[in-house]
């Protein structure tokens, strides 16, 4: 099972977060931009997952405001029904791990989110996003847009992580 691992122990998240890259590297091996955050998390893989997914996309006032200026719709809806708003499809959704895929204007993302144990109670949640152009002109494109959104979209991230840590952790 993908991210099925029970002992909890680092050898293990470690294992998971390997196979968890794998399935990315399958789905999207190329890119040319990739963002990573992680976030320590007190409370089962399974309920920091399913914090994060549950969230409302712009719940946290910051990422309301960055939604409102990008005049990105659907804010409210939980991340679980977000991504496929923007047009990023699940491609993998277990307890432990979500991937969605999508593609917009010659450039392809792969988004994943997963939470692997890493000993006692607490748990590693991540987010993984990868993008990678068609072509020269579509990278170009890209590369314009992410240097002014990639920052932001680092601290979307980062915020997403923080607001299901709080809300996993009140929960457990």
């Amino acid at each position: 099972m993908l991210g099925g691992d029970h002992c909890g122990n680092v050898c293990c998240a470690t294992l998971s977060r390997a196979m968890l890259r794998a399935v990315l590297d399958a789905v999207l091996p190329k890119y040319d931009v990739r963002e990573y955050h992680e976030i320590t998390v007190y409370a089962s893989p399974e309920a920091a997952l399913a914090a994060l997914l549950a969230l409302p996309a712009a719940r946290d006032p910051v990422v309301a405001a960055l939604f409102w200026l990008r005049r990105i719709p659907g804010g409210d809806l939980p991340l679980r029904e977000f991504f496929p708003r923007l047009d990023i499809r699940p491609a993998i959704s277990t307890p432990k791990a979500y991937i969605g895929l999508g593609d917009f204007l010659g450039v392809t993302i792969a988004f994943g989110i997963w939470a692997v144990p890493i000993g006692g109670a607490a748990t590693r949640l991540a987010t993984e996003t990868r993008v990678h152009a068609a072509d020269s002109a579509a990278r170009r494109r890209f590369q314009l847009y992410w240097l002014v959104v990639g920052p932001f979209s680092a601290l979307i991230r980062r915020r997403w992580l923080a607001s299901a840590r709080r809300a996993a952790e009140s929960s457990a």
